[in-house]
């Protein structure tokens, strides 16, 4: 899943100025031009990824249980602004999914609590990244995606470490929130060809993906302190055909519940969403305020 975390590794680019044949991966406008096709378009159409894979549950001295699949995508497009520098305007869209049947989930059964929960998806709008731009100390190098060229291979990777406060928090909401802070990490994979990253005429370049996150659970599933974490496994690609190469069922589930998703933004805005923050603004707060029964029966 391709999430708001990618913006910490996306910092303080040179401005992309021009796209020659060849791309020299170690100047800074090259490094930027070829992760700017392969993560979006040059001309600055909707560009959708897609992934799928598993989760699991991982609890101290017990064997990893496959919980859920999953299935997702994130439609962006790429803008450049006039001073040069790129932003990526995108959101993204991900299901829940029964490991056996592959159908999509709308409630789960707690195999701990045994409560049955009504599932969260993700919906995260926007996920926004600035690309390139702003100033540098004069003897500040310029910083480079760590994109690796093997013969006409050339992969991205990199793992992003987190660690902040939890916006759900254990003293509000205890059966949600898994503590004062949000720990986890990410880790991303990207795969392309040198020879159309370097193809003028190609201005979105085919990807496939690679995606990785262990993190605490989800607030849906209302497991509060108990000990462990979720571990993804997911891979994907760059549809080039746009959304109509989602996968029948998917696509028929977002045309039903989420159409905004099918296209990118068309406004930037902040700050990015996470399902934290959007499971606590659409659940949490919306839930009725307690009956204090000592104001003799007015909501808080």
């Amino acid at each position: 899943m391709l999430r708001v975390v990618m913006c910490t590794l996306l910092l303080a680019f040179l401005p992309a100025s021009g796209f020659a044949a060849a791309l020299d991966l170690s100047k800074p406008e090259d490094n930027l031009s070829a992760y700017l096709k392969m993560r979006g378009s040059l001309d600055g159409k909707d560009v959708v990824t897609w992934w799928s894979g598993q989760v699991f549950a991982a609890i101290p001295d017990e064997r990893p249980k496959l919980l859920f699949g999953f299935e997702g995508m994130n439609v962006a497009r790429m803008e450049q602004l006039e001073d040069g520098s790129w932003r990526m305007l995108s959101r993204e869209y991900a299901v829940y999914k029964d490991p056996g049947s592959g159908q999509i989930l709308e409630h789960w059964l707690n195999p701990w609590t045994g409560a049955t929960l009504k599932v969260f998806d993700v919906q995260n709008d926007p996920v926004n990244q600035q690309l390139g731009g702003g100033p540098r100390a004069d003897d500040e190098a310029p910083r480079l995606l760590p994109l690796r060229q093997m013969g006409d291979d050339v992969i991205l990777g990199f793992d992003v470490p987190l660690a902040y406060q939890n916006p759900i928090q254990p003293d509000q909401h205890p059966e949600s929130s898994t503590g004062p802070l949000y720990v986890g990490s990410e880790h991303f994979g990207f795969y392309a060809r040198k020879t159309e990253l370097d193809d003028p005429t190609i201005q979105s370049a085919p990807i496939a993906i690679a995606w990785f996150r262990e993190g605490p659970w989800l607030p849906w599933m209302q497991m509060g302190d108990h000990a462990g974490l979720l571990i993804y496994s997911g891979y994907g690609k760059k549809l080039l055909g746009g959304v109509d190469e989602l996968p029948q069922p998917f696509h028929d589930y977002l045309m039903q519940h989420a159409p905004q998703y099918l296209t990118a933004p068309r406004e930037w805005s902040q700050p990015n969403a996470t399902s934290w923050t959007v499971y606590k603004r659409q659940v949490l707060d919306a839930e009725p305020a307690p009956v204090n029964e000592a104001a003799g029966g007015k909501a808080e």
